[in-house]
């Protein structure tokens, strides 16, 4: 089958993805598209294509991510949170190889660290990225990436954070407050200079594993959903949509998500525990739009493309009804995953997205 260069739709990708995540009747299943690099070109040469922009072109994406740039004034090898990098031994991944706030005992000590200025954030060019995507007429994505979860792990360390919660929780409080105040008001800039340019804030903070949340529910409530509740409660008074990033196992969590401001879960990773499109579209389709669901961890790497063609027809088929899908794969599309498969995604979803 190939992909239909035809024009059945009938409206913009503007007002698809927000209906959608309104739960409202659209023309077809809005589409987005995330895989990694050399994928993406094997996937160019395959459609003799020139880039990135016309690939998503012919895969009908609607979306558009403005990026923030935010300049590190460091040239020792520090991030703009003073945290060094290194490489994992395959050279594949980079991981945080200093803790800046390991040993803080104090919230004294949080408050004492060089904490990123809102300064460095690049607004102008948010904003030239922004108007490139409503000129685009895309559904405009833009915001800091609000890793009050993740970046508060890396400053401290995993085990540190982890006992942190039980034994120094007011250490940990004092953290997410510094990180939350630097993202609001970064992402304040960001909104009153890209008035009417921007559609939803995008958030990321990757709390599950396979089988379960990093932590207990309880304590989601207690550091997080007032800290969420301020980002989404300004991006909504700049009348932006809320979308919250967290990959693995989050079920537990999704009602306090939604307490959170959150209006879309992504990427809602199959294969997780108790992360199937049934049971999350019976339990909370009503209340929160989900991005995401089809599986690169299994089917789009190790499937074949009538595998991936019944997935597909499967998840849209869950996940249509009554609006609030936004149709892509549970994680960037991994390098390793054939061609044949990533076409046959979007060819299938030409039929069963409608």
């Amino acid at each position: 089958m190939a992909l239909d260069r035809g024009s059945r739709d009938k409206m913009s990708s503007h007002e698809r993805v927000l209906r959608a995540i309104e739960h409202k009747e659209t023309d077809r299943l809005p589409r987005d598209f995330s895989a990694e690099g050399s994928l993406v070109e094997r996937l160019c040469e395959r459609l003799g294509l020139p880039d990135g922009d016309a690939l998503g072109k012919r895969f009908k994406v609607d979306l558009f991510y403005a990026g923030i740039p935010i300049h590190c004034p460091y040239t020792d090898g520090r991030n703009i949170y003073g945290i060094r990098y290194g490489s994992t031994p395959d050279g594949l991944t980079q991981n945080a190889v200093t803790h800046p706030l390991c040993d803080a005992a104090t919230v004294g000590e949080v408050e004492a660290h060089a904490w990123p200025d809102p300064d460095w954030a690049d607004v102008e060019a948010a904003k030239k990225a922004a108007l490139e995507g409503r000129k685009r007429a895309k559904f405009v994505v833009c915001s800091t990436w609000g890793a009050i979860f993740g970046e508060a792990y890396r400053l401290m360390g995993m085990d540190n954070f982890m006992t942190g919660l039980y034994e120094r929780p007011e250490v940990v409080r004092a953290i997410i407050r510094k990180l939350t105040r630097f993202y609001l008001e970064v992402d304040r800039r960001v909104f009153t200079a890209c008035e009417g340019l921007i559609d939803m804030a995008y958030y990321g903070n990757d709390m599950g594993t396979q089988r379960a949340l990093l932590f207990r529910r309880e304590q989601f409530q207690e550091f997080y959903v007032k800290p969420f509740q301020e980002m989404t409660g300004q991006a909504k008074r700049f009348g932006l949509k809320t979308m919250m990033h967290s990959c693995g196992a989050v079920s537990d969590v999704i009602p306090d998500i939604i307490v959170s401001g959150f209006d879309v879960l992504d990427p809602v990773q199959f294969t997780a525990e108790g992360m199937h499109p049934k049971r999350l579209k019976r339990d909370f389709g009503d209340d929160i739009a989900f991005h995401g669901c089809i599986s690169a961890q299994r089917v789009l790497p190790l499937g074949t493309p009538d595998d991936v063609r019944a997935h597909v027809r499967e998840v849209c088929e869950i996940m249509k009804r009554g609006g609030g899908y936004i149709f892509t794969s549970d994680q960037a599309i991994t390098s390793d995953s054939p061609v044949e498969n990533v076409l046959a995604m979007y060819e299938e979803i030409e039929a069963a997205g409608r």
